[in-house]
């Protein structure tokens, strides 16, 4: 089991905060034990986990890291 963080990251609320660091450890294979959400300041959350992979299979993950969203724009151009 691993401890990780905490981070600062951008969200709305403390359960967006949560929402999103759980969504991040999902996507990279992670299983999530436990989150502390602390306000940070602003729309800045400070976010900590607990998984339950080793140390260094967690740290591999990099939940620090924002996934990127590419936006793509599927409409048809007319010629």
């Amino acid at each position: 089991m691993a401890d990780l963080g905490p981070w600062m990251i951008t969200a709305r609320s403390a359960e967006h905060a949560e929402y999103l660091i759980r969504s991040r450890a999902e996507q990279r294979g992670l299983h999530v034990t436990a989150v502390t959400v602390a306000d940070g300041g602003g729309a800045m959350w400070s976010v900590a986990v607990s998984v339950e992979e080793p140390d260094d299979v967690a740290n591999a993950a990099r939940l620090n890291d924002d996934t990127q969203v590419l936006h793509l724009d599927t409409r048809r151009r007319k010629s």
